[in-house]
């Protein structure tokens, strides 16, 4: 009878060690998450200037305007202002030309010391609209994903919004494992990458449902979202405004903290296999 309880107080002693060694090393991990993350949409692209351009140029080979250039140059000067002094830098950028010349140009407001890596990921990619749009249908298409949503809307031979949602997943799996594997409480995580799959982004961040989603209206191009890390439990606040569809009228994200702005992100388990392309 001893011997059982002596085992007992054993076993309960080692699992309160456990326990406090599990929480002290999420803790630590926690704090030693990037300062920022910070979402940018590419600069004005010739698509975005004239969407005709969609049926006879590949959609990864579509370039910046000369306003998206500097629109581009603008993010980096009004960055520049915002990440501190003894910060760096650790850019995720789509393999999309119009987003590796935002990166590009964004990158050179900022001195090779604070550069301290940049990765393409085509997993950050845009949708696929299935190879050359059909300007014929597009009055069709867009009436159908109108109806649809742009979340389950699929386009021919191409990719629906739920699609491009688990690439975030995946993207997000992978990144959450660097960060929390690393000591990252200067840096600053940049992902430059389309307006859909940023909406998306912040839709998985924060676990909004798809009726949400379909609120929120596209980053202007050159635009950008900051997320930033609470020191006290490394969540992630929602510091920029975004604006939602109401009643076909802009609305300011302040007016729904409730529903955004209060909302952080608390690490999930990720119980699921993590993904083969880090």
């Amino acid at each position: 009878m001893y011997l059982s309880a002596k085992s007992i107080l054993t076993t309960n002693i080692c699992a309160w060690l456990c326990s406090i060694i599990v929480d002290n090393s999420k803790r630590y991990r926690c704090r030693h998450r990037p300062k920022r993350i910070i979402l940018i949409r590419h600069g004005e692209s010739q698509a975005n200037k004239d969407s005709t351009v969609y049926a006879t140029v590949p959609d990864h080979a579509i370039g910046l305007t000369e306003k998206g250039r500097e629109q581009a140059r603008y993010c980096g000067n009004e960055l520049k202002k915002i990440i501190g002094i003894n910060e760096t830098l650790i850019c995720y950028v789509s393999p999309f030309r119009r987003s590796k010349e935002t990166c590009e140009l964004i990158c050179k407001a900022f001195s090779e010391e604070k550069l301290l890596k940049i990765r393409e990921d085509p997993r950050i990619r845009e949708q696929e609209w299935g190879n050359f749009q059909d300007l014929a249908r597009r009055e069709i298409t867009v009436a159908e994903r109108k109806k649809i949503g742009r979340f389950f809307y699929r386009f021919r031979n191409g990719e629906s919004g739920a699609d491009v949602y688990d690439r975030v997943s995946s993207f997000m799996d992978s990144l959450f494992r660097e960060m929390d594997n690393s000591l990252m409480s200067n840096n600053n995580i940049l992902i430059v990458s389309h307006g859909l799959f940023l909406r998306l982004f912040l839709m998985r961040f924060y676990r909004w449902p798809v009726e949400k989603f379909h609120t929120l209206e596209n980053f202007n191009n050159g635009g950008y979202c900051i997320l930033e890390r609470n020191d006290q439990d490394g969540s992630f606040k929602l510091k920029t405004n975004l604006k939602i569809f109401h009643e076909q009228k802009r609305i300011e994200m302040q007016d729904l903290k409730e529903q955004f702005n209060e909302q952080s992100f608390e690490e999930e388990t990720h119980s699921t296999s993590h993904t083969k392309n880090d």
